[in-house]
């Protein structure tokens, strides 16, 4: 039974993850779009090549975790909903970690950067699928 719950509530997860990424992936060239006619020429080109970068990067923290986490989680039929949040919430900071120069000028280019890492981290994980 309670793997039949499980099942059940990997399947409204992905199925939720996969929503969100699909809206998100519809934002992020919105928000560049946005960016180019907020800023000046160099300041979007900063701000787009720090997006692109952190996109980059959230990528790489997204498969590093699914390997090592996700789906050992997965395999012990302990994956839920408590720790796919933790997860995102880790890999936020991973990020944050690995780019603190990246983070740094995007702050100075369009602001609060770090705000649109944890839907980088969505993105990545619908690319992942």
């Amino acid at each position: 039974m309670q793997d039949l719950g499980v099942q059940a509530l990997t399947a409204v997860l992905s199925i939720l993850v996969a929503g969100v990424g699909v809206l998100i992936s519809a934002f992020v060239p919105k928000i560049k779009d946005a960016v180019d006619k907020h800023l000046g020429t160099s300041q979007a080109d900063i701000a787009n090549k720090v997006i692109d970068g952190l996109g980059s990067i959230a990528q790489t923290v997204v498969a590093d975790f699914n390997q090592r986490v996700v789906a050992d989680a997965k395999s012990k039929g302990v994956f839920t909903a408590e720790l796919a949040a933790s997860v995102k919430e880790d890999a936020v900071k991973a990020v944050i970690a690995q780019a603190p120069e990246l983070i740094a000028l995007g702050k100075s280019a369009i602001g609060d950067i770090e705000a649109l890492i944890p839907q980088l981290i969505e993105q990545a994980v619908l690319k992942a699928k």
